[in-house]
């Protein structure tokens, strides 16, 4: 796979189609790393992603730090950090194939600092269960010496919509 003229070998666990939430993950990383995605901060902070491996609960990526995403003094920034660690985090939990999740709880610690320029390994890995709820460990290395960067735990739950009919329409035209 291409991104962005770099080669990307990727292995996908399960490649029968039975299990399409790897399938559906892959696609929609493949998607924010071209630059195509619904948000425009995914977008930002994901374009440019190398996939490397998804499986059932875990994505192992790489991404280079750019200045899009770095502070005034040159080093990746905090919350880009932190946003990269949200996203990667919810997509182990989607491959797990138990449905959409949203944040709950995100901690993140800091313990290096990347640069413009270099490239980082992201590995995001579904770590337990409490009741509905499912956590991901995220670690952030440095490519070049594996260098500790940040980690993050990430609580998710369900997203479980329900739409009630009316019979009319209460929605604001703003």
């Amino acid at each position: 796979i291409i991104f962005n003229g770099v080669l990307s070998s990727i292995r996908i666990e399960d490649r029968n189609m039975e299990d399409s939430t790897i399938l559906n993950t892959t696609t929609y990383l493949e998607a924010l790393a071209q630059g195509n995605g619904l948000s425009e901060i995914e977008v930002l902070i994901l374009q440019g992603l190398e996939l490397i491996h998804v499986g059932k609960g875990i994505i192992r990526c790489k991404l280079l730090v750019t200045d899009r995403v770095a502070g005034d003094d040159g080093t990746w920034h905090a919350g880009a950090i932190t946003a990269v660690m949200d996203a990667t985090g919810a997509a182990s939990v989607y491959s797990t194939g138990d449905g959409l999740h949203s944040s709950v709880d995100l901690n993140a610690s800091f313990y290096s600092a990347a640069k413009i320029h270099e490239k980082v390994e992201v590995e995001a890995r579904v770590k337990g269960t409490n009741g509905r709820l499912k956590s991901s460990m995220i670690e952030i290395r440095r490519e070049r010496d594996g260098e500790l960067i940040a980690t993050g735990r990430l609580w998710m739950a369900p997203l479980v919509l329900k739409a009630k009919h009316t019979g009319s329409s209460n929605l604001s035209k703003l």
